[in-house]
Protein backbone atom coordinates (compact mmCIF):
# COMPACT_ATOMS: atom_id res chain seq x y z
CA UNK A 1 0.00 0.00 0.00
CA UNK A 2 2.12 2.58 -1.31
CA UNK A 3 0.44 5.74 -1.79
CA UNK A 4 2.11 8.96 -3.70
CA UNK A 5 2.20 10.46 -6.50
CA UNK A 6 2.64 7.42 -8.79
CA UNK A 7 1.15 3.85 -7.61
CA UNK A 8 4.12 1.48 -8.33
CA UNK A 9 2.25 -1.30 -6.50
CA UNK A 10 1.77 -5.03 -7.85
CA UNK A 11 -0.13 -8.19 -7.26
CA UNK A 12 1.41 -11.47 -6.61
CA UNK A 13 -1.67 -14.03 -6.60
CA UNK A 14 -2.08 -15.21 -3.54
CA UNK A 15 1.31 -13.99 -1.97
CA UNK A 16 2.49 -10.32 -1.62
CA UNK A 17 0.63 -7.25 -2.77
CA UNK A 18 3.26 -3.98 -2.57
CA UNK A 19 1.02 -1.39 -1.47
CA UNK A 20 0.72 2.04 -3.46
CA UNK A 21 2.33 4.85 -1.35
CA UNK A 22 0.56 7.35 0.11
CA UNK A 23 2.41 11.02 0.13
CA UNK A 24 1.52 14.15 2.57
CA UNK A 25 2.61 16.94 0.30
CA UNK A 26 3.92 20.74 1.32
CA UNK A 27 1.26 21.03 1.40
CA UNK A 28 -0.03 24.52 1.84
CA UNK A 29 -1.88 24.59 -1.09
CA UNK A 30 -0.68 21.99 -3.04
CA UNK A 31 -2.86 18.98 -3.76
CA UNK A 32 -1.16 15.69 -4.70
CA UNK A 33 -2.89 12.64 -5.19
CA UNK A 34 -6.28 13.57 -3.37
CA UNK A 35 -7.63 10.26 -3.63
CA UNK A 36 -4.86 7.88 -2.41
CA UNK A 37 -6.93 5.21 -0.41
CA UNK A 38 -9.90 2.80 -1.76
CA UNK A 39 -12.59 4.92 -3.12
CA UNK A 40 -15.35 4.38 -0.17
CA UNK A 41 -13.61 2.29 1.69
CA UNK A 42 -13.79 3.58 5.55
CA UNK A 43 -15.89 6.05 6.85
CA UNK A 44 -16.51 9.82 7.87
CA UNK A 45 -13.61 11.55 7.66
CA UNK A 46 -10.72 8.43 6.88
CA UNK A 47 -10.74 5.70 3.78
CA UNK A 48 -8.73 2.43 4.05
CA UNK A 49 -5.06 1.90 1.39
CA UNK A 50 -6.00 -1.02 0.10
CA UNK A 51 -8.69 -3.56 1.14
CA UNK A 52 -9.56 -7.38 0.51
CA UNK A 53 -12.44 -8.78 -2.44
CA UNK A 54 -14.33 -8.67 0.89
CA UNK A 55 -13.81 -5.23 1.48
CA UNK A 56 -11.90 -5.31 5.08
CA UNK A 57 -9.10 -3.54 5.66
CA UNK A 58 -5.13 -4.31 5.22
CA UNK A 59 -3.51 -3.93 8.33
CA UNK A 60 -1.10 -5.46 10.57
CA UNK A 61 -2.39 -8.59 12.97
CA UNK A 62 -3.83 -8.18 16.11
CA UNK A 63 -0.96 -9.44 18.25
CA UNK A 64 3.07 -8.60 17.84
CA UNK A 65 4.93 -5.44 17.09
CA UNK A 66 5.32 -3.34 14.26
CA UNK A 67 9.42 -3.76 14.31
CA UNK A 68 10.79 -0.45 12.44
CA UNK A 69 14.80 -0.20 11.52
CA UNK A 70 15.53 3.31 10.94
CA UNK A 71 18.16 4.12 8.49
CA UNK A 72 20.14 7.39 9.53
CA UNK A 73 21.74 8.84 6.75
CA UNK A 74 20.53 11.72 5.63
CA UNK A 75 18.02 12.31 8.96
CA UNK A 76 18.10 15.39 10.26
CA UNK A 77 20.14 16.35 14.05
CA UNK A 78 17.87 14.76 17.23
CA UNK A 79 16.21 12.43 14.78
CA UNK A 80 15.87 9.94 17.66
CA UNK A 81 13.44 11.85 19.27
CA UNK A 82 11.73 12.99 16.43
CA UNK A 83 11.46 8.96 15.60
CA UNK A 84 10.68 7.91 18.97
CA UNK A 85 7.95 10.67 19.72
CA UNK A 86 6.14 9.63 16.76
CA UNK A 87 6.04 5.97 16.84
CA UNK A 88 4.93 6.50 20.77
CA UNK A 89 1.61 8.51 19.49
CA UNK A 90 0.88 6.26 16.85
CA UNK A 91 1.36 3.44 19.14
CA UNK A 92 -1.07 4.63 21.66
CA UNK A 93 -3.47 6.10 19.63
CA UNK A 94 -4.05 2.84 17.53
CA UNK A 95 -3.26 0.38 19.76
CA UNK A 96 -1.04 -1.27 17.30
CA UNK A 97 2.52 -1.75 19.00
CA UNK A 98 4.86 -0.28 16.37
CA UNK A 99 8.83 -0.47 17.79
CA UNK A 100 12.29 0.88 16.62
CA UNK A 101 14.11 -1.91 16.47
CA UNK A 102 17.91 -0.77 15.24
CA UNK A 103 19.40 0.90 12.85
CA UNK A 104 20.58 -0.22 9.18
CA UNK A 105 22.15 0.69 6.20
CA UNK A 106 19.41 -0.58 4.06
CA UNK A 107 17.57 1.95 1.57
CA UNK A 108 15.78 -0.61 -0.67
CA UNK A 109 12.13 1.27 -0.41
CA UNK A 110 10.74 -0.21 -3.08
CA UNK A 111 9.54 -3.45 -3.44
CA UNK A 112 9.92 -4.42 0.19
CA UNK A 113 9.87 -8.09 1.27
CA UNK A 114 8.48 -9.50 5.01
CA UNK A 115 10.32 -7.86 7.49
CA UNK A 116 11.22 -4.82 9.68
CA UNK A 117 9.66 -1.23 8.07
CA UNK A 118 12.11 0.58 6.47
CA UNK A 119 12.39 4.54 7.61
CA UNK A 120 14.75 6.86 6.23
CA UNK A 121 15.22 10.38 4.62
CA UNK A 122 16.38 11.01 0.89
CA UNK A 123 15.81 13.36 -2.11
CA UNK A 124 13.70 13.12 -5.02
CA UNK A 125 17.00 12.07 -7.31
CA UNK A 126 17.00 8.58 -5.30
CA UNK A 127 13.61 8.84 -4.53
CA UNK A 128 11.35 10.11 -7.50
CA UNK A 129 8.08 9.95 -5.81
CA UNK A 130 9.37 13.19 -3.50
CA UNK A 131 9.25 14.88 -6.22
CA UNK A 132 8.39 18.74 -6.25
CA UNK A 133 5.80 19.70 -2.97
CA UNK A 134 6.27 15.75 -1.46
CA UNK A 135 7.28 15.72 1.94
CA UNK A 136 6.67 12.03 2.62
CA UNK A 137 5.31 8.73 1.34
CA UNK A 138 4.70 5.57 3.34
CA UNK A 139 2.92 2.67 2.53
CA UNK A 140 3.01 -1.69 3.22
CA UNK A 141 3.33 -4.60 1.80
CA UNK A 142 1.38 -7.42 2.32
CA UNK A 143 0.39 -10.94 1.84
CA UNK A 144 -2.80 -12.20 0.91
CA UNK A 145 -3.81 -15.81 0.63
CA UNK A 146 -6.44 -17.55 -1.62
CA UNK A 147 -9.31 -17.41 1.01
CA UNK A 148 -9.07 -13.16 0.39
CA UNK A 149 -7.96 -12.33 3.96
CA UNK A 150 -4.56 -10.41 4.28
CA UNK A 151 -2.23 -8.41 6.09
CA UNK A 152 0.72 -6.02 6.47
CA UNK A 153 4.14 -7.47 7.06
CA UNK A 154 6.35 -5.18 6.01
CA UNK A 155 6.71 -1.82 4.68
CA UNK A 156 8.44 1.89 4.31
CA UNK A 157 8.51 5.67 5.44
CA UNK A 158 10.80 7.90 3.22
CA UNK A 159 10.95 11.79 4.22
CA UNK A 160 12.33 14.25 1.72
CA UNK A 161 15.54 15.81 3.18
CA UNK A 162 14.70 18.32 1.03
CA UNK A 163 11.72 19.69 2.57
CA UNK A 164 13.57 20.26 6.30
CA UNK A 165 14.99 23.77 4.54
CA UNK A 166 11.35 24.98 3.99
CA UNK A 167 8.38 23.30 5.33
CA UNK A 168 10.40 21.92 8.57
CA UNK A 169 10.77 25.47 9.51
CA UNK A 170 7.27 26.26 8.99
CA UNK A 171 5.42 23.32 10.95
CA UNK A 172 6.71 20.87 12.99
CA UNK A 173 8.21 17.60 11.11
CA UNK A 174 6.84 15.07 13.63
CA UNK A 175 2.75 14.69 12.03
CA UNK A 176 4.88 14.50 8.60
CA UNK A 177 5.81 11.08 10.32
CA UNK A 178 3.02 10.61 12.39
CA UNK A 179 0.95 10.77 8.74
CA UNK A 180 3.39 8.46 6.96
CA UNK A 181 2.98 5.56 9.95
CA UNK A 182 -0.87 5.99 9.48
CA UNK A 183 -0.35 4.90 5.70
CA UNK A 184 2.14 2.19 7.33
CA UNK A 185 -0.69 1.09 9.20
CA UNK A 186 -3.16 1.16 7.03
CA UNK A 187 -5.14 4.45 6.97
CA UNK A 188 -5.64 6.02 3.32
CA UNK A 189 -6.15 10.00 2.67
CA UNK A 190 -8.97 11.83 3.95
CA UNK A 191 -10.93 14.52 1.95
CA UNK A 192 -11.70 16.38 4.85
CA UNK A 193 -9.33 18.92 5.74
CA UNK A 194 -9.21 19.06 9.05
CA UNK A 195 -7.52 15.21 9.71
CA UNK A 196 -4.06 14.61 9.90
CA UNK A 197 -4.50 12.34 6.88
CA UNK A 198 -5.95 15.22 4.54
CA UNK A 199 -3.16 15.06 1.77
CA UNK A 200 -2.65 18.56 2.03
CA UNK A 201 -1.43 19.67 5.50
CA UNK A 202 -2.37 23.08 6.27
CA UNK A 203 -1.27 23.17 10.20
CA UNK A 204 -3.13 20.36 11.32
CA UNK A 205 -0.65 18.60 14.24
CA UNK A 206 -3.31 16.18 16.02
CA UNK A 207 -5.01 13.31 14.79
CA UNK A 208 -8.51 14.28 14.25
CA UNK A 209 -12.24 12.44 14.90
CA UNK A 210 -12.00 11.01 11.42
CA UNK A 211 -8.32 9.80 11.57
CA UNK A 212 -9.07 8.11 15.30
CA UNK A 213 -12.06 6.60 13.91
CA UNK A 214 -9.98 4.84 11.42
CA UNK A 215 -7.48 3.84 13.33
CA UNK A 216 -10.04 2.13 15.59
CA UNK A 217 -11.61 0.84 12.60
CA UNK A 218 -8.50 -1.32 12.18
CA UNK A 219 -7.63 -2.24 15.05
CA UNK A 220 -11.46 -4.30 15.15
CA UNK A 221 -10.47 -5.80 11.54
CA UNK A 222 -7.35 -6.78 12.88
CA UNK A 223 -8.65 -8.15 16.17
CA UNK A 224 -12.30 -9.45 14.83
Amino acid sequence: MLGTLVVVGSVIVGTVVLSPTLALTDLRDVVIDPVVGVPGSGGDGWTYMATTPRGAPITWPCEGTVPIEVNPQGAPEGYEGLVASAVSRVSEASGFALEVVGETDDRTYRDRDAGPVLLMWADEEEVPELVGATAGIGGSTYVQGPGGGGHSVGGMVVIDTDVPGGFFRRTDPEPVLVHELLHVLGLGHSDDPRQLMAPEHSGQDDLGEGDLAGLAALREAACS
